[in-house]
């Protein structure tokens, strides 16, 4: 019973530490390192491994493995232990069946080549797993205090929900190759508004475009939420500003330095924990999880196996 808390947290962070490996794969353009072998690698279980991108993307496919692992843990101790608590135990299994579809989805970005829009699905399960993960570990460490603010709750969901767009629409452009459109940032070509009949050039644009747009969303809803929320809803507030302002900056070096792998990777991981952040902020302000937390998950009655004489 005392396992769950902490690989709730641990798959959640290893969930995270998932998606930035793929920022990484995608960033080096290693995806197809094993050849469009799965689950296999270039044919073999445990391939040579001598070159990079094959060591990359075995090494994706190793680490979506152990949280593959990591989350089967949870959802099994949600059911041994608290199957009769549906805010513990439906997320568990809700989040075991997407790791098994974000697996399935992992293949079939192999087989068509990395098709863009088959990554964009793919990152987005991977997302949507993240936020589960969160919401677990946010309802196993929850704390009594204020009754919630579903407005507060409910402003921190579209932030967030405009984060997963601007995520979604930057892995297009990457699988797209809009990322090298220009080499000047802010402006682009030297101009606020490019030539948009190129259609790389519009993807970008459209890109940095939505990026500005929510980067007001999410500060407007920050600063409400540091205004107006208890503690652990402000740091997660904090976080999700700082993070975003660091974003920004990451950014402009992927403009500068022509798609540099460590900074396409970073970008990624920041956009993930700016995700994360507003998820969270939106959990924890949320009245239903107020009222959870007046029954924290260590004082709930756990399902109590008889035991034989």
């Amino acid at each position: 019973m005392r396992a769950f808390k902490p690989l709730a947290i641990a798959s959640t962070i290893a969930t995270f530490v998932l998606i930035s490996i793929g920022g990484l794969v995608r960033a080096t353009k290693s995806g197809l390192g094993c050849g469009d072998d799965w689950p296999h690698c270039s044919g073999e279980v445990l391939p040579p491994l001598q070159d990079p991108n094959q060591i990359i993307e075995f090494s994706h496919r190793a680490a979506a493995g152990i949280v593959g692992f990591m989350i089967l843990g949870v959802a099994v101790l949600a059911y041994k232990h608290y199957r009769h608590d549906r805010a513990v135990l439906w997320p568990s299994v809700a989040a075991l069946a997407l790791v098994i579809f974000q697996a399935l989805l992992g293949m079939v970005v192999v087989k068509t080549h990395l098709a863009a829009m088959m990554v964009v699905v793919h990152l987005a399960a991977a997302l949507s797993l993240l936020a589960l993960l969160v919401y677990l570990s946010a309802t196993v460490t929850s704390s009594p205090g204020r009754g919630g603010d579903a407005r507060l709750s409910s402003r921190a969901v579209v932030a967030a929900g405009s984060v997963f767009v601007l995520l979604l629409v930057g892995s297009y452009v990457s699988g797209a190759d809009a990322g090298y459109a220009f080499a000047d940032w802010p402006l682009m070509d030297g101009k606020i508004v490019p030539n948009l009949a190129v259609e790389a050039k519009a993807i970008h644009f459209l890109h940095r475009a939505l990026a500005a747009f929510v980067g007001i969303i999410v500060f407007a809803v920050a600063f409400e939420i540091i205004k107006r929320g208890d503690a652990r809803a402000r740091r997660y507030a904090h976080a999700a500003v700082g993070l975003f302002a660091v974003e920004i900056a990451i950014g402009a070096v992927n403009v500068w330095t022509r798609l540099n792998a460590a900074a396409v990777t970073a970008h990624l991981a920041v956009g993930a924990a700016i995700w994360a952040s507003l998820v969270a902020a939106s959990f924890v302000t949320s009245p239903a999880m107020a009222r959870s937390a007046r029954a924290p998950l260590h004082n709930r009655a756990p399902v109590v196996e008889a035991s034989g004489p």
